[in-house]
């Protein structure tokens, strides 16, 4: 894929990352009953603010669908690897829509696509800095922080599904999103074209 294609699939996780962080703020205000790491952030799609909660989750989960397949994938040459990646980006990203589809109202249901959500970013996140480290396109910045995001995941487990390890996971990923999209606009704009 041409550099315009991955500077236009980095600009995607950027806006995934900004979208979702004012559209969840946006929830936070609007929902008098909600606390900071004390509720699930799911609790914001069920009262005043479910409109901005399941709109940030389902633009977001969009966008980065598109970093995936058009920042991420080019950096693969193909096969295996580059299946098994972005196969498993792009599925933790559906998880991600759907959490904004099926929400605690859609009792187990929710639980399904949002653990779905969680372990299968946390997987992903492990192959990616696998396959980053074997590739080294991006440089020992972008394997760090995804190995960072991953590790950070894997310590949280034993601690359960409780709001605070939901909202700290949800942090590390945006910080990945973030750092990883602006390594790949740089590395996009960076390429020197034949």
């Amino acid at each position: 894929m041409s550099a315009t294609t991955r500077k236009i699939g980095s600009l995607c996780g950027l806006l995934a990352v900004l979208a979702f962080v004012v559209l969840y703020s946006v929830a936070m205000y609007l929902d008098s009953e909600y606390v900071f790491m004390e509720n699930y952030l799911s609790d914001l799609g069920v009262r005043e603010g479910a409109w901005a909660f399941n709109s940030g989750v389902i633009i977001a989960g969009t966008l980065f669908m598109a970093m995936d397949v058009l920042a991420i994938a080019p950096l693969f040459q193909g096969g295996v690897s580059r299946a098994v990646v972005v196969g498993l980006l792009i599925l933790a990203a559906a998880f991600l829509v759907s959490v904004g589809i099926f929400t605690e109202d859609a009792g187990d249901l929710h639980g399904f696509v949002s653990y779905g959500f969680f372990l299968t970013m946390l997987l992903a996140l492990g192959v990616l800095c696998y396959a980053l480290h074997a590739r080294s396109s991006l440089g020992r910045p972008a394997v760090y922080a995804t190995l960072s995001a991953f590790l950070f995941g894997i310590v949280l487990l034993p601690f359960g599904g409780t709001p605070m390890v939901e909202t700290l996971a949800v942090l590390a990923i945006l910080a990945w999103g973030l750092f990883m999209s602006l390594i790949l606009l740089r590395s996009a704009f960076c390429e020197k074209t034949p």
